[in-house]
């Protein structure tokens, strides 16, 4: 299993905020079954982070894809990168 680390940004007409709750339930059973590491929005509200663990980057896009923030429509944007944790309070657990 690999890491990856993904960018939300939303679209500046603030739709997300009605998709949130359902978005949120989703997530929960993602980090239920141990694919979502961390995740939340920024403070300033325009986007999210999510650390994802996965077999390849192909299923982190098929969990993004099935996202009810990208079946709305509520993303401007979406970066999935890899992801090596190296240092810091939670390395060692991972």
């Amino acid at each position: 299993m690999a890491y990856y680390a993904v960018e939300y940004v939303f679209s500046p007409d603030k739709r997300h905020l009605r998709v949130r709750p359902t978005h949120r339930e989703y997530l929960a059973g993602l980090a239920e079954a141990g694919r979502i590491v961390l995740c939340g929005p920024l403070t300033s509200d325009t986007g999210g982070l999510l650390i994802f663990r996965a077999e390849d980057e192909a299923e982190v896009r098929t969990m993004v894809d099935h996202d009810p923030y990208t079946t709305a429509g509520v993303l401007s944007r979406v970066r999935i990168e890899q992801w090596s944790p190296v240092l810091g309070y939670l390395a060692p657990r991972l």
